[in-house]
């Protein structure tokens, strides 16, 4: 028997979901910059004459699993907005940055939409770099028109012969918006579609007094995620937030069936049982 009353907890290794009710592998969080298992009840006094607190009455025990994640997280996302990922065809915003020569450009990427109606728009850069005139697609080029072949993916602009002048000239940069399709993995945040439940096992490594190491785990039977999270994004590495609520009633014997976690401290050579 290992004397267990008094560890450190020294790193928090991972935490693994799986489906509830087929044991299936949901995801694992393995690059966990913090997480916190939090408990509480309430308690109602019991008073007499006076006020005066004869006992209390304890009840209504909760338990939160909270954490942040150093990675963005794929199968949280799904569990959080209850949806799952898709490989399918879709389509992206593209963003090209062109140079105009002899009153043409070529798009590095097929654009797609309607018929005569594919470039979103098209932006000539000022020299300061920010977005100047723009100009639209049409059937024919004409001035402040542009024609696109989606075939060649060729974008062609207007040229006054009369004048010898040319409506970009050679060298000019310009900005162009655009819809591509591509084959990629889509998770849609439908609307009518909540947070899921799942099992979840925390592991972390721990020392006793003596520097004797330990592992730990808690097992979660039955995680009900939170819908409200949020991915910090900016100057920093982006970091995926998460909260969820344990939940008696899990599936399984009767003890796991009201267990909100269980702990368990086992040495990291601990051999197996017969």
């Amino acid at each position: 028997m290992f004397n267990v009353n008094d560890l450190t907890i020294t790193s928090i290794e991972t935490i693994t979901a799986f489906d509830i009710n087929t044991g299936n592998f949901k995801f694992a969080l393995d690059e966990l910059q913090s997480a916190t298992i939090a408990q509480k009840q309430e308690k109602t006094d019991v008073t007499g004459k006076q006020g005066r607190k004869l006992s209390s009455l304890k009840k209504n025990k909760a338990v939160t699993i909270s954490g942040n994640n150093g990675l963005i997280s794929g199968g949280l996302m799904e569990l959080q907005t209850g949806c799952a990922f898709e490989n399918k065809l879709t389509t992206v915003m593209w963003t090209d940055y062109l140079i105009v020569n002899n009153n043409e450009t070529t798009t590095s990427y097929k654009a797609v939409g309607t018929a005569g109606n594919e470039i979103e728009s098209v932006y000539v850069k000022n020299p300061d770099s920010t977005l100047g005139k723009k100009l639209s697609q049409d059937a024919t080029v004409s001035d402040g028109k542009f024609t696109y072949n989606p075939a060649t993916k060729k974008l062609t602009f207007f040229e006054d012969s009369a004048n010898s002048k040319q409506e970009i000239e050679d060298g000019t940069e310009i900005v162009v918006y655009y819809l591509r399709k591509i084959q990629a993995d889509v998770l849609t945040n439908m609307s009518d579609t909540y947070s899921g439940k799942c099992s979840l096992y925390v592991d972390a490594f721990a020392e006793d007094k003596c520097a004797n190491v330990y592992r730990i785990q808690f097992y979660i039977p039955k995680a009900d995620f939170n819908g409200d999270f949020s991915i910090e994004m900016g100057d920093n590495q982006a970091v995926h937030a998460f909260e969820a609520e344990s939940l008696s009633g899990a599936c399984g014997n009767a003890g796991a069936a009201s267990a909100l976690w269980t702990y368990t401290v086992f040495g990291v050579d601990t051999d197996d049982a017969d």
